[in-house]
This record gives C-alpha cells, sequence and structure tokens, in this order.
C-alpha cells in the first residue's frame, strides 16, 4: 500500500514518482464517487487527529496536509488539463477548511489565515 503521508515530507515539487502515486491513490478513489471520497477524506483525517492527540502521531496535521494535497492536484491539473484533477483539489480544499473548523472548535489549533475564517 502507498505510505500517503510519505508525499507530504519532500519538498513542493511535484515528481513523476509522486504524480503516478497521486493518480494510483486518489483518483481510483474519486471515480468511485464524489460523495463516498470527501467521506473517506473525513475519516483519513479523523484517524491522524486520534492518532495525533493520542500521542501515536507527529507532523503535520491534517487540514495543513489536505491543503497540500489540494495544490499537487491543482499543479496536475495545470500540467495536463484534466477536470478530474481540479474536481479533486477542490474535494481536497474542502475538506482541509471543515476539518479546520472542528479543530478549532475543539481547541486543537489556532487561528490560521489559510483557512476561511469568520469575520468579527
Amino acid at each position: 500500500m502507498i505510505d500517503i503521508f510519505a508525499l507530504l515530507y519532500r519538498d513542493n515539487h511535484t515528481t513523476m514518482a509522486d504524480t503516478f502515486s497521486l493518480k494510483n491513490e486518489y483518483v481510483t478513489k474519486y471515480l468511485a464517487g464524489e460523495h463516498r471520497f470527501y467521506r473517506f477524506l473525513l475519516t483519513l483525517a479523523l484517524n491522524k487527529l486520534v492518532m495525533i492527540t493520542d500521542g501515536e502521531l507527529h507532523g503535520i496535521t491534517p487540514e495543513l496536509e489536505f491543503l497540500q494535497y489540494s495544490e499537487k492536484f491543482m499543479v496536475l491539473y495545470r500540467r495536463e488539463g484534466d477536470a478530474i484533477f481540479l474536481e479533486i483539489a477542490k474535494l481536497f480544499r474542502r475538506a482541509a477548511n471543515k476539518v479546520y473548523r472542528v479543530m478549532l472548535k475543539k481547541g486543537l489549533t489556532k487561528i490560521n489565515n489559510k483557512f476561511l475564517n469568520v469575520v468579527q
């Protein structure tokens, strides 16, 4: 199985190996259904949050991870022009904002300007 968290610790440039693994891992899951893919992302984030709060996992938080994946899929969309990559990038960004709002509500993170915030 492809280690989906390993891609995060590399530089921001998308290499051919990254592109291949991103396509294999996420495009096939997206093709099973958009709503199903979004639920998969939220479940993945929830599992990672539990591991972080238990102290089992250290590193990047799920909302920042999803933002990075969104950027990588936007690069793929710009390179190849396939609309599926754009839709996957949108779903990653949507999931990142959802996870961020939940983490903010629970007090697990501080306000980050990369995400949508309520103006007060």
